[in-house]
């Protein structure tokens, strides 16, 4: 596993952007999602690419408003969460670097999703707080973190960052 100089560790666990290396990876992790929940989250729409490149090249091209695939989109760094030497993906997590209307309303700054059998073991809550980190050194004074009302996982994860909870 190959990281570049955004990789950032905590407890053992790394941030690392997707890149070539991965692809066996990450298609076990999507089919895992795809198996378990018929999809996944946090991840720049991996459940709708097959060809793991072109995920991994759109992912990429969210970094930047000029190569922005989509004109809806915001500009955003994707990562995934591993343990260095392992090279298996325990979850990913999308950090946007702004919010557009959509995302003000139903998606926030942060999105993210846990491996199907890596859940309850802490990663969630540890991505987001290694997110959060960049937001800090990004600059931005103050992130959005939504969730489904329904998705119990996600509150609790987010609940203990959160300073204002509303619409819970």
């Amino acid at each position: 596993m190959t990281g570049s100089s955004d990789d950032m560790q905590i407890d053992g666990l790394i941030l690392v952007k997707p890149n070539m290396e991965c692809i066996e990876e990450i298609r076990t992790y999507r089919q895992e999602c795809l198996d378990h929940d018929g999809g996944s989250h946090g991840d720049t729409g991996l459940a709708d690419l097959e060809d793991i490149e072109a995920w991994i090249t759109r992912a990429r091209l969210c970094e930047h408003k000029d190569t922005l695939p989509n004109p809806d989109w915001v500009t955003a760094d994707q990562y995934m969460l591993m343990r260095p030497g392992e090279g298996r993906i325990l979850g990913m997590i999308n950090l946007r670097h702004y919010l557009n209307a959509f995302l003000a309303e139903y998606g926030g700054h942060i999105g993210f999703g846990v491996r199907p059998t890596e859940r309850r073991k802490g990663y969630a809550g540890a991505m987001l707080m290694m997110c959060l980190e960049k937001c800090r050194q990004m600059g931005l004074d103050r992130v959005l973190l939504t969730c489904d009302a329904s998705n119990e996982a996600s509150r609790r994860t987010i609940k203990p960052v959160a300073v204002c909870l509303s619409a819970w």
